[in-house]
């Protein structure tokens, strides 16, 4: 490799000329402050000021130019609300052109102001011909359990009150068809094992006892009252048996009420029902039947 020398300087001989400053030597010239003046700000008319940093929700305080208006104090502005200043309405300054945003508001440059759009209002509706007036809208009347109207609503159904839901006698045949079909337990169906046991002859199915007393609820209550469904039941005792051609006197009695919390518009009703079977003379002979259940009931509208 080639080594390649470079002449040394020669501090006798002068090299090139460096500026020197802050020596005794002449360096090149620099500009020396004048004394200070302050020169009036120009403004050219449509041209806007100095830019002045702004928080979001509140106008910029720049210099008030000719023909300007100053934004009074600063408020907390809420979208789509114009804040009420010291010269008028005020609002977020924008460009210098009126530019429509998002929500229809335009932003005028140079007075600070926001002009929202005209409210639009609906004209009255015309007066139909002849000038006769329009009926009013038909509200359907409340139905009952079996879609006639209502006439019993909650408000009806207080705690103390009693329904006589009249006598029900047992048919024999309806009684062991209904064991047939949905409970064909020896008891129930069987006539010479039932009168051979401590039964001492058939009996009916307790779910067709409480059947009975099913539809004597829905004859004497339900058919009348503003009844929309049951959301349980909370105790079904069968207390005695039930031959065919007893008589079984029903009775449903209101224990307690207040409007529901699950279902607005409708009240909880708690009833007990029971059933007697009548001796010879009418009377109460023995309770073969006891339920407590819920039912849900509309309350009474009110028009205004």
């Amino acid at each position: 490799m080639t080594a390649v020398t470079t002449p040394e300087a020669d501090p006798d001989q002068p090299g090139p000329a460096t500026p020197e400053f802050g020596s005794d030597r002449p360096g090149p010239a620099m500009p020396q402050p004048g004394p200070e003046r302050t020169v009036p700000e120009q403004v050219t008319p449509g041209q806007a000021g100095p830019t002045v940093p702004e928080q979001a929700g509140r106008a910029g305080a720049g210099p008030t130019l000719p023909g300007q208006t100053t934004a009074g104090p600063a408020r907390p502005q809420q979208a789509g609300q114009a804040v009420s200043g010291t010269t008028g309405t005020v609002g977020p300054s924008g460009p210098e052109e009126a530019d429509p945003g998002a929500d229809g508001f335009s932003q005028v440059g140079g007075t600070g102001d926001i002009h929202a759009p005209a409210t639009h209002q609906e004209s009255p509706a015309a007066p139909p011909p002849g000038g006769a007036v329009p009926p009013s809208p038909v509200v359907p009347p409340v139905r009952s359990g079996t879609g006639a109207p209502a006439e019993l609503f909650f408000e009806d159904l207080t705690p103390g009150r009693t329904f006589g839901l009249g006598v029900v006698r047992v048919d024999g045949d309806e009684m062991v068809a209904f064991a047939r079909r949905f409970d064909p337990q020896w008891y129930h169906v069987d006539p010479e094992q039932a009168a051979a046991s401590h039964h001492g002859g058939l009996i009916a199915s307790g779910f067709y006892t409480v059947s009975l007393f099913m539809r004597a609820y829905v004859d004497h209550v339900l058919a009348r009252a503003a009844a929309d469904a049951s959301p349980g039941l909370e105790e079904l005792r069968w207390l005695a048996p039930v031959r065919a051609g007893d008589r079984l006197a029903v009775r449903l009695d209101v224990v307690g009420s207040r409007p529901s919390t699950a279902r607005p518009g409708l009240g909880t009703v708690s009833l007990t029902g029971t059933m007697f079977r009548l001796g010879p003379d009418d009377r109460p002979d023995r309770e073969v039947l006891r339920t407590r259940f819920r039912g849900w009931f509309t309350l009474r509208p009110t028009h205004p």
